[in-house]
């Protein structure tokens, strides 16, 4: 179905949303003691879980994101402030085990086959672990990183870990040492147009880094190199609470939380064949490609084993997973785990 949108203007002026917040939003930043944007390394800290810990909640709470590795999933149990692990996404929330603890609001994890590392959102910094046989041990803590680090994502053609600052615009890039567990900080490239506009995530794409920026209500598209911007696509003030685009086929995927205004009931996934039709009219509704989906996506990953998986928040705070396909432009073999 195509929507006919019309663009605000005041969709550009990020001050006009300070009036709007919904304290009990949980996908909105709250206010934070002042965090310096730069990178300060810490010893690091002797801590493990030992192997087969069971998870001690009943449900998810605001999962973030689904994250395939090894044959074992990892779920961003956000607002559990842990990160938990299972061999199937099937499996009930209580049968989940324990990966990482102890966090405040940990939105994503990403490896490189060595380490796992984790955005621990809300401690602003990030934390690193091995898992083996006995359990995971906590390698390293890195503090610090920006204000609200909010995604992270393993670049396998540079060896290299992407980490997001959320509210400083500032991407911190790190590679594993040599033959060692810890994380050596390359560069920190902040984005000027970016600073204090709040981002949730990027997604690379080639040579370009896509930036879907809720609080600039408009898509950003930088170079990887570079960091410069490329472009700035704004968006329909209906889907400006942005999540996450992700490109997939011919068309970009679009998930969204609220609206530009915070109403969460405005909250939306939508599809479009550019980054720059999300304001010209041109964009669907995706959502009924799933059949029978109950509320949106949040973060959305591509598994090893070549599913898509997404965490979804679904009404009266409910959240499930969803595992997808996507072929030839449609949105097939949905598999919705309701617990």
């Amino acid at each position: 179905m195509l929507l006919t949108v019309v663009i605000q203007a005041s969709c550009f002026d990020a001050s006009a949303m300070n009036d709007e917040r919904d304290v009990n939003d949980p996908f909105i930043p709250q206010e934070a003691a002042p965090v310096q944007d730069q990178n300060t390394q810490t010893a690091s800290v002797p801590a493990g879980i030992p192997v087969g810990a069971d998870n001690e909640y009943y449900g998810f709470a605001v999962p973030t994101q689904v994250y395939q590795f090894g044959g074992l999933f990892y779920l961003a149990d956000a607002y559990n402030n842990q990160v938990i692990q299972s061999n199937t996404v099937s499996a009930d929330p209580k049968a989940w085990k324990q990966f990482a603890t102890g966090l405040n609001k940990p939105h994503a994890i990403a490896s490189d086959g060595v380490i796992y590392v984790i955005v621990d959102t809300d401690n602003n910094r990030v934390v690193t672990y091995t898992s083996g046989q006995t359990g995971t041990t906590l390698v390293e803590v890195i503090d610090n990183v920006g204000i609200r680090p909010h995604y992270i994502e393993y670049d396998s053609a540079t060896g290299q870990f992407y980490v997001w600052s959320s509210m400083t615009g500032t991407m911190y890039i790190y590679k594993r040492r040599a033959n060692g567990l810890g994380l050596v900080l390359q560069r920190a490239a902040q984005i000027p147009q970016m600073a204090g506009q709040y981002t949730r995530s990027f997604t690379i794409d080639g040579n370009t880094i896509y930036f879907p920026s809720m609080g600039s209500c408009g898509i950003y598209a930088v170079n990887k190199s570079s960091f410069g911007v490329q472009a700035f696509y704004p968006v329909d003030p209906e889907i400006g609470g942005m999540v996450q685009i992700v490109h997939a086929g011919d068309y970009f995927y679009l998930s969204t939380s609220s609206d530009f205004a915070y109403d969460q009931s405005k909250a939306n996934f939508v599809r479009a064949l550019s980054p720059a039709l999300f304001t010209a009219g041109s964009y669907e509704q995706a959502l009924p490609l799933f059949g029978g989906l109950t509320g949106v996506p949040y973060y959305i990953t591509k598994g090893e084993d070549g599913h898509y998986y997404t965490p979804v928040l679904g009404n009266a705070g409910s959240a499930y997973i969803c595992k997808f396909d996507i072929y030839a432009n449609q949105i097939m073999n949905s598999e919705l785990y309701t617990y």
